[in-house]
């Protein structure tokens, strides 16, 4: 096709996934002459300072989020991106993660000394690629979009801020392009919308509603499957013995109903969470908390729409649970800067269902599944790999913008990858939380005797 008008793509969200797609137009020679890739958020820039700013990024659960763990399948492309330096700057390599079983102390709620535990044994290396030469990596979520973000601005692209997606149409005339209508009373044309805006994907649900208009809801809303998760950072601080974490010192705790764990940040930081079951999902809209944002322990607490009551509840109820250096996790969650409390989903939705005509999503948008898979943000940035390669695979021609056969491609091969993954996350997340005496005992009995593998390294 000629080269005298370039074609508009419009990604909608600013978190992992659309940014990685950006870049890998913005860096190809032949994507980056053929499209111009813009973003559009529905938040605040990052470096908006004033207090209305503030609540509203504190109170979305990506953007106040906690932190990710990247395996080689999403540290490869970052690193083909030229993000390799930047990353490891920002990120932690794990060298093992030690397994737990802890038991809560309810005698001495109140006494800060840590309940009963064993330990059960110890994952060496986790993630080695020798091609890499790292282990899987952990990153604060707002540093990784932060560098994602700096490396689109300095190869050229645009972040549109304050743009929350409220509404698309196709215009019905020759040119195929569609009509986005944002909150703000503002609307563009564009050529194709890539969304990367989560699992109440906007874009998803426009897809969907072009080809079952009587059956929306059922298929464009994730699943709840009785969990939730609570996740912080926790600065750098030392024990009573001087002691602090060790770079790159993972800790699985297995608990009578649910897992908590911590891993290594630069600095002496962690990353701590701790996913439970859950009865219901949030009874709020998944849409943005206006109100203020509530301190617990000094953090900043986003509750993702359960009550702040209940938040508080169950962090209490954990705080006397063992900590291998820290003594209790009530020491880590008293050190935390932020605290996310998020519902869980899980759904890997159909080939039809995440792509049509001009119209894909990427990201949690396209699957929700269970930290358990430990893949979140490895799939994202897998997604956006794949979406930017389809498209250079299925050329446009001169006469027409039809992206059926790119978007036909990438929803081809990311399904069913995406389906074995969400299944495999889920029935790990169930035997891990032990919900049921049965789930706890499998759970308890493979970790402490199943061999976990020796060191990759070695």
């Amino acid at each position: 096709m000629s080269d005298t008008k370039k074609i508009t793509i419009s990604i909608i969200g600013a978190g992992i996934a659309g940014p990685v797609f950006a870049l890998q137009i913005l860096s190809h020679p032949t994507l980056r002459k053929q499209y111009t890739p813009i973003i559009y958020d529905k938040l605040p820039p990052p470096d908006d300072a004033s207090d209305a700013s503030f609540n509203k990024r504190g109170r979305s659960s990506y953007a106040a989020g906690a932190a990710v763990a990247l395996t080689s399948n999403a540290l490869f492309p970052l690193y083909q991106l030229g993000l390799k330096d930047a990353l490891h700057e920002v990120s932690s390599e794990t060298t093992s993660i030690n397994i737990w079983r802890a038991w809560s102390n309810t005698k001495e709620s109140e006494s800060g000394i840590a309940g009963p535990h064993k330990w059960y044994n110890i994952i060496r290396n986790p993630g080695w690629k020798a091609e890499l030469e790292t282990n899987l990596r952990v990153v604060e979520r707002r540093d990784l979009q932060r560098i994602l973000l700096e490396k689109v601005k300095e190869l050229g692209g645009e972040v549109a801020w304050n743009k929350k997606l409220s509404e698309i149409e196709t215009l019905g005339d020759s040119s195929n392009s569609l009509k986005l209508l944002f909150g703000d009373g503002t609307f563009i044309t564009t050529d194709l919308v890539v969304g990367g805006d989560g699992n109440w994907s906007s874009v998803r649900r426009f897809i969907i509603q072009q080809q079952w208009p009587d059956d929306i809801k059922t298929r464009w809303a994730p699943e709840f499957p009785f969990c939730s998760g609570i996740y912080g950072i926790s600065e750098r601080f030392e024990n009573a013995e001087g002691k602090g974490n060790e770079p790159g010192d993972t800790h699985w705790v297995l608990l009578d109903q649910g897992v908590a764990s911590t891993w290594a940040l630069p600095d002496g930081k962690m990353f701590w969470t701790i996913s439970l079951p859950e009865a219901l999902p949030p009874a709020r809209s998944p849409d943005l908390d206006p109100s203020q944002a509530q301190k617990l322990y000094g953090a900043d607490v986003s509750c993702g729409g359960y009550s702040f009551e209940s938040t508080v509840e169950i962090l209490r109820k954990h705080e006397n649970i063992f900590h291998p250096f820290a003594g209790t996790f009530g020491a880590i969650f008293k050190n935390s800067s932020r605290i996310v409390r998020a519902p869980l989903w899980h759904k890997a939705w159909n080939v039809n269902e995440i792509g049509s005509h001009n119209a894909v999503v990427i990201g949690d948008a396209s699957r929700a599944m269970l930290p358990s898979s430990g893949q979140g943000a490895c799939f994202a940035i897998e997604d956006a790999t794949v979406l930017a390669n389809s498209l250079l695979n299925n050329p446009l021609t001169c006469h027409e913008l039809k992206f059926n056969d790119a978007i036909s491609e990438y929803a081809s091969l990311r399904v069913p990858r995406s389906k074995r993954m969400a299944t495999q996350s889920y029935w790990t997340g169930v035997v891990g939380l032990g919900a049921r005496f049965w789930w706890r005992w499998l759970r308890d009995f493979g970790s402490a005797w199943f061999p976990l593998g020796g060191d990759p390294r070695a």
